[in-house]
């Protein structure tokens, strides 16, 4: 299990590209708690957080919500929001929120290779290859923000890049409009 959680977490970082993020912990100006979104919610287009549609995205609860549709186990919070589950024995995926890192900042690893798509209407980019050759990510759109899977697999880039669509494709419902 450590190898895809490695290469899940190169993956991630390699999906970042260059950003002019401020390091730190950024914080909505509040004090009020985010919300968090419960098993069969419905996409939100409010938030706390400067305006942007996905600061309050919970992506293990929505993983959550699904774990039983697509056999999702382990799933736990693997950073802000960020969360990490099984997708099978062989393939893991992280899914993470990207605040004010546009879609077409996905894929900038030296080995990616990016391409447009879309995920139930959505604009997106497939990005095989993504930190490793069994490494595979979908990345959506959802205004100024990112949403990534990021799915690695021990054996087979098809099979992360099947991972990644199916997760994506079941997730982008509950995104923000």
């Amino acid at each position: 299990m450590t190898r895809p959680v490695l290469v899940l977490s190169l993956a991630a970082l390699a999906l970042v590209g260059c950003s002019t993020n401020e390091p730190g912990n950024p914080t909505s100006g509040t004090t009020t708690d985010a919300a968090t979104t419960s098993k069969g919610s419905s996409p939100t287009t409010t938030s706390a957080a400067g305006g942007s549609p996905l600061a309050d995205f919970d992506p293990c609860a929505e993983m959550e919500a699904l774990s039983g549709q697509l056999n999702l186990t382990g799933i736990e919070e693997d950073g802000s929001q960020e969360c990490f589950a099984r997708y099978s024995s062989e393939v893991g995926v992280i899914a993470k929120v990207f605040l004010d890192l546009p879609l077409d900042e996905a894929g900038k690893g030296p080995n990616a290779e990016v391409s447009d798509t879309s995920v139930n209407g959505r604009e997106a980019k497939l990005v095989r290859r993504a930190a490793s050759d069994t490494a595979c990510a979908v990345a959506i759109g959802v205004g100024s923000d990112r949403f990534d899977i990021v799915a690695s697999a021990n054996a087979s880039l098809d099979q992360a890049c099947d991972a990644a669509t199916t997760l994506a494709e079941a997730l982008e419902p509950q995104l923000p409009k």
